[in-house]
C-alpha cells in the first residue's frame, strides 16, 4: 500500500489497517495461517496482564474479522476470546519477549512461558464458548453486539510441552515443521522434536538477550535478535555430504502405533476430533447469561470526536485533554480505553502496570502526548569532544530534561533499577565501577565492573541495567578509558519525586 519514500523531504508513515485493545500489556504475537475466515486476519496474543490478579496472564485470539482500513476508527466488527485456563507468566526480572509460533499442519500452538522456564502447546482448534468477557475483562474495543468479546475454556493443552528451559524467548519451526527451535534469553537454543517433545541438540550463540527467532523459507536459516546490542544473527544449520539436513527421530514407534490405533477406535465410536491425550473430558464450561448494557454503544469521546485535533500533534478537542486527570479507572467507571490511548495517553495512572509504561523497576513514568513516555530511572550516556581532542562523558535525562556535564554527579536511590542507555560507539566502552579508574586502556574499563551488573562487560552501543539494592556502596563511578568519570552517589530512601 502506498509508495516508495523519494527523498529527504518526505516524512513516511504506516497507516493502520484496524486495531483491537483487549491485550493491553501483550509481550508476544503470531499469524494464524487458517483458511476458514474471510479476511485470514487472525492473531494469537500473550496478554500477561490477564485478570489483574497478578496469577499470569492469558493467551487471547483476535479475529479482525473485516479490518476497517486506513482513515476509519470502527472497532465494531471483531471476534476477541480470552481463554484463561491458558495461564502465561512473564519473567518478573526482565522486560522479556516471548516467542509464538503455530503448526499450520497439527493446528498447535506454541508458546514460550518465560516466568515457568516451559513452552506451553496449545490445540487451538479446541475450546469451548463460555460467557461474555465483557464484565470480567472491562477493557474492550466497541459495545455493539457485532463485536464479540468471549470467554472460551476446555481448551486441549500441554503446558509443560517442553520444560526446563531458562527464561525462554523466541521460537521458530523448521520448515517441515518436524523441530521446534527454543532459544533462552541468555544465550542458549535448544532444537526439540516436535512429534517426541525430545531434545535433539542444544547450542551457546554467545549473546545474552535473544529476543524473537525465524526461519528463512528459502535457505533454512536460522535468525534470532539480540536486544541489547541491536544484532540480527545468522544461524547456518550443518548440512550432510549430499546437502541434506536430516536427524533421528526419537519417537517411540510402538507409543504411535497405539495412539494412532486408540485414535481410530474412538473417532469411530464416538466421531472425529473426539479423541485427545490431553484433553480434560470431565470439563465443563461456566456459562451465564450476559448483562445487556454491556452491549451499548458509548464511543462518544476522545477518539470519536469530530474534530480531527483529537489525534493531532496541533492539539486535542476538550473531552481528550481532559482524560489527563481521569483518576476513576474502576471497571464500572465511564472510562474509555480507545479515547485514553489514541488521545496520546501512553502513561497513565489507568493503564495497568506501572501506569502502561515499561520503566524497570522501581521508577515512574511520565506522558509526552502523542510521542510515548520518559522514565525517571532511565538514562543516555554519550561522548563528547569540546577541542576535537579531549572526550568527557555526557549523560543526560529526557524524563527531566537535563544534561550532567562530567564535573556532576546523579543520585541513585536504593531499590530503584536504573537503565543507562549507552551511545558511545566502537572504541569507547563505558562501564559502572565500584572506584574511579583513570586509564588509557580502552580494555580495562570492564575489569572493575559491579557484579550485579548485565552486561558483565562494558558496553559501546546498549543498556547497562544497574539494580541499587542493599548491598550497593555509596559510591559508584559510571566511566570510560581516557574520560573523567562521573560520580553515581546512592542515597539511603526515595520519595518518588526527586531529582536526581
Amino acid at each position: 500500500i502506498g509508495e516508495n519514500c523519494s527523498g529527504d523531504a518526505d516524512q513516511c508513515f504506516f497507516l493502520h489497517a484496524d486495531m483491537l485493545h483487549e491485550s493491553p500489556s501483550c509481550i508476544g504475537i503470531v499469524h494464524d495461517p487458517e483458511v476458514e475466515t474471510a479476511y485470514g486476519t487472525v492473531y494469537w496474543a500473550f496478554d500477561t496482564t490477564g485478570d489483574n490478579s497478578g496469577d499470569g496472564g492469558h493467551l487471547v485470539r483476535f479475529d479482525f474479522s473485516q479490518p476497517h482500513g486506513p482513515g476509519s476508527m470502527d472497532h465494531s466488527i471483531a471476534v476477541v476470546r480470552r481463554y484463561p485456563e491458558v495461564k502465561l507468566y512473564r519473567d518478573e526480572n526482565v522486560h522479556s519477549h516471548a516467542g509464538m509460533v503455530v503448526h499450520a499442519e497439527k493446528r498447535i500452538l506454541f508458546i514460550s512461558n518465560p516466568g515457568k522456564g516451559s513452552v506451553v502447546a496449545v490445540d487451538i482448534d479446541s475450546g469451548r464458548y463460555s460467557r461474555t468477557a465483557r464484565e470480567e475483562y472491562p477493557i474492550f474495543s466497541n459495545r455493539l453486539p457485532s463485536f464479540e468479546y468471549s470467554l472460551y475454556e476446555c481448551v486441549d493443552q500441554d503446558d509443560t510441552f517442553v520444560g526446563g528451559i531458562v527464561s525462554p524467548s523466541g521460537l521458530a519451526l523448521s520448515a517441515d515443521g518436524s523441530r521446534l527451535f527454543i532459544a533462552e534469553r541468555g544465550g542458549r537454543i535448544v532444537a526439540i522434536e516436535v512429534e517426541s517433545g525430545v531434545k535433539l541438540q542444544e547450542i551457546d550463540t554467545g549473546y545474552r538477550s535473544i529476543g524473537g527467532m525465524a526461519i528463512s523459507p528459502t535457505t533454512g536459516a536460522l535468525y534470532f535478535v539480540d536486544m541489547d546490542t541491536n544484532h540480527v544473527v545468522r544461524v547456518n544449520a550443518e548440512r550432510s555430504s549430499d546437502g541434506g539436513c536430516s536427524f533421528t527421530s526419537l519417537v517411540d514407534t510402538d507409543f504411535k502405533s497405539s495412539s494412532e490405533s486408540a485414535q481410530n477406535q474412538v473417532d469411530a465410536e464416538c466421531g472425529e476430533d473426539t479423541f485427545s491425550l490431553l484433553r480434560d473430558y470431565s470439563c465443563q464450561v461456566d456459562g451465564t447469561i450476559p448483562n445487556g448494557t454491556l452491549f451499548e454503544q458509548v464511543h462518544n469521546d476522545g477518539y470519536a470526536s469530530d474534530d480531527p485535533d483529537v489525534q493531532s500533534t496541533a492539539g486535542m478537542d476538550e473531552s481528550a485533554a481532559l482524560l489527563a486527570n481521569l483518576t476513576n479507572c474502576e471497571a464500572d467507571s465511564d472510562l474509555n480505553f480507545d479515547a485514553l490511548l489514541l488521545g496520546g495517553y501512553y502513561c497513565h495512572t489507568c493503564l495497568p502496570r506501572n501506569q502502561g509504561a515499561s520503566c524497570e523497576p522501581g521508577g515512574s513514568c511520565a506522558n509526552v502526548q502523542w510521542e510515548g513516555f520518559t522514565c525517571d530511572n532511565e538514562f543516555y550516556v554519550d561522548f563528547e569532544y569540546k577541542d576535537d581532542i579531549t572526550p568527557s562523558l555526557v549523560v543526560s535525562s529526557l524524563h527531566y530534561g537535563k544534561v550532567y556535564p562530567k564535573d556532576s554527579s546523579i543520585e541513585l536511590s536504593r531499590g530503584v533499577t536504573y537503565r543507562f542507555t549507552v551511545r558511545t560507539g566502537a572504541g569507547r566502552p563505558v562501564s559502572i565501577s565500584t572506584y574511579p579508574l583513570l586509564t588509557d586502556d580502552t580494555t580495562a574499563a570492564s575489569t572493575a565492573i559491579l557484579k550485579n551488573i548485565n552486561p558483565s562487560e562494558a558496553v559501546v552501543n546498549g543498556p547497562i541495567i544497574l539494580t541499587v539494592d542493599g548491598s550497593s556502596p555509596d559510591t559508584l563511578y559510571l566511566m570510560s578509558p581516557r574520560t573523567q568519570p562521573i560520580k553515581l552517589v546512592v542515597s539511603s530512601s526515595y520519595d518518588g519525586n526527586q531529582e536526581p
